[in-house]
């Protein structure tokens, strides 16, 4: 065998070795035999946990090799020193869900995919599924529990700051250990062919109720709107404080009205002794059919809200200055 023949066949050798490690290493990647992308630390620290792969399954294991979690897992990753992404079966088709490092199910296997939502702050991580051909986002802590209960059409995460969107609605807050601190909040609710929006800042935000009471302000303002200006019914008697019920039974005075715009200006909270009270200012255009034409009204509306026992939002008071003003011209 010449020598040429000789460097001829240790190159084919040499090629035919590095084609086989390139295989062996798409499928660490692809998911198949592990995990589907480079195992990052869960913290600033080294991680206590140790993930291992046995024929072709993935278990845990502390660091001085004691089993946490026998190798049955298809994916592991480490999320924290007490909490593990994982996936059952081989095909990236299969969904994702978290357990606790002693094998315990935490959220159930309906994620497609769980990653940081921004790689330099491993405390906050973004989990998406897909419904009704809808991408649906999550927020989690690195603990396993959810930083809220909303789901997001979209979510972006950087330097601390979130940035949300649902639907017409986006929203801007900052993520702390201590909690959430609004920073932007902006909601929109249908009202006939209008809407009703809702549009503070961080500053605003700080003397309004929680996120919850403002979102569930914002619908009870929507609906009684509705029932000013679209709505042939009037609102169900038991929403309605039964001492100032004919003083919000006024549909028939915006009869030949016609809603241009709604905003919410102010929402604060009332000191009162019973159930939770609420005063919402709403900057209303409408227009209003007179004999000559149509008259485009700009008024302020003031509407009481209150919150019974049961979370529902009660209809206590309303009033409208324009209409106000009217009553005390013919008075006069």
């Amino acid at each position: 065998m010449n020598r040429r023949l000789k460097l001829l066949i240790l190159l084919l050798l040499t090629a035919v070795l590095c084609l086989s490690a390139g295989i062996a290493s798409l499928r660490m990647n692809d998911g198949s035999t592990g995990q589907t992308e480079p195992e990052p630390a869960p913290s600033a620290g080294k991680s206590a946990i140790q993930l291992y792969e046995e024929n072709g399954r993935w278990g845990a294991r502390t660091e001085n090799g004691r089993e946490l979690i026998a190798p049955v897992w298809a994916f592991l990753r480490t999320m924290s020193d007490t909490v593990l992404i994982a996936r059952r079966a081989e095909s990236r088709a299969d969904r994702i869900g978290l357990i606790r490092t002693n094998g315990e199910l935490l959220v159930p296997f309906i994620y497609q995919s769980f990653a940081p939502a921004d790689p330099a702050d491993t405390n906050v991580w973004l989990a998406t599924y897909e419904e009704n051909d809808r991408k649906c986002c999550h927020l989690y802590k690195a603990d396993g529990t959810r930083w809220m209960d909303e789901t997001w059409d979209a979510c972006s995460y950087e330097d601390g700051i979130l940035d949300a969107e649902k639907g017409a609605n986006h929203y801007q807050c900052r993520l702390t250990r201590e909690g959430i601190e609004w920073l932007g909040w902006h909601e929109e609710y249908p009202v006939g062919l209008h809407k009703l929006v809702m549009d503070f800042d961080g500053s605003a935000l700080e003397r309004m109720p929680d996120a919850e009471t403002l979102s569930g302000l914002g619908g009870a303002a929507a609906r009684y709107l509705r029932y000013l200006f679209t709505a042939d019914a009037e609102p169900e008697k038991t929403l309605l404080n039964p001492e100032n019920e004919a003083a919000l039974r006024i549909g028939y005075r915006y009869e030949n009205c016609r809603l241009q715009s709604a905003s919410v200006s102010r929402a604060e909270q009332r000191d009162t002794d019973g159930l939770p009270s609420y005063l919402m200012q709403i900057q209303v255009t409408y227009q209003r059919k007179e004999e000559d034409g149509m008259k485009s009204v700009k008024t302020a509306m003031m509407l009481t809200v209150s919150r019974n026992a049961a979370g529902a939002y009660i209809y206590s008071s309303f009033s409208d200055s324009q209409l106000s003003a009217s009553s005390a011209g013919l008075l006069s």
